[in-house]
């Protein structure tokens, strides 16, 4: 069976639209947290041609003592114009500390054979062994990156820190692109395990989500993390403004 998919399943949010005229900032001027899913990329890349513009625009915070800004949401859309050779996103400039912006993690899942995502762990000799999965909850252990769970109750202990992370997260997105799996991620543990159980995915990682200071050090110290580890929620949605590509790509 050929997958190749990914699906996002972002929880509902009833946080107001707002309209906010985006500036046009330098890409160049932008640093991401999070390396890019490539199925992701080229989707987003296809839309961005298709309607010739952005359709959203790009949240981003200033990285204190720096002239730069972290990318809070938008990675996709940043390396999408990145590759198109633009040189400037629409975007929104926010204080990464309000407390009104919250942070939290999706939750990889996939539906296809296990053994294929084992293999790879194997060639990349990243460590894993079988964890006991308690009754009350879902528990990480200090150096753990993940712990991957099936319908059946089994439990599996991967272990290693960002680096580890990242070597998982390109296992997940190598095997979709080549549709030995559907890729997933969920932005509520309780939806993934719903879809767990119900059959709709066969294996769900669970990992612990960061604190806003621990973002911000990796970006200082020019480091990235997996595709996917943060989930921001801002007090309000902005609202869709579509700045057309050529504004985008003058050189």
């Amino acid at each position: 069976m050929s997958y190749g998919q990914v699906v996002i399943k972002a929880p509902k949010l009833t946080t107001p639209v707002k309209r906010v005229k985006p500036i046009l900032l330098d890409l160049d001027l932008m640093r991401p947290h999070e390396e890019i899913i490539s199925k992701r990329l080229n989707d987003v890349k296809e839309f961005i041609l298709s309607i010739k513009a952005v359709d959203s625009p790009l949240i981003v915070a200033p990285i204190p003592s720096a002239k730069f800004y972290l990318i809070v949401d938008g990675h996709h859309r940043w390396a999408a114009l990145k590759e198109l050779k633009c040189t400037k996103a629409p975007s929104i400039i926010v204080d990464y500390f309000d407390e009104s912006i919250k942070l939290y993690t999706w939750y990889p899942a996939f539906k296809g054979e296990l053994e294929e995502f084992f293999k790879a762990l194997d060639r990349l000799g990243v460590k894993y062994s079988e964890c006991r999965r308690k009754s009350s909850g879902i528990t990480l252990a200090n150096n753990a990156a993940f712990v991957l769970l099936n319908s059946e109750g089994a439990c599996i202990e991967i272990s290693g820190d960002i680096t580890v992370e990242k070597a998982v997260s390109k296992v997940l997105d190598e095997l979709s692109l080549t549709g030995l799996i559907k890729l997933y991620y969920y932005g509520l543990l309780e939806h993934a395990l719903e879809d767990l159980a119900s059959g709709e995915v066969s294996h769900v990682l669970v990992r612990r989500k960061l604190t806003k200071e621990e973002v911000m050090s990796v970006v200082i110290r020019g480091e990235v993390l997996a595709p996917k580890t943060t989930r921001h929620v801002l007090p309000f949605t902005p609202e869709e403004t579509y700045t057309p590509l050529s504004l985008c790509c003058t050189q």
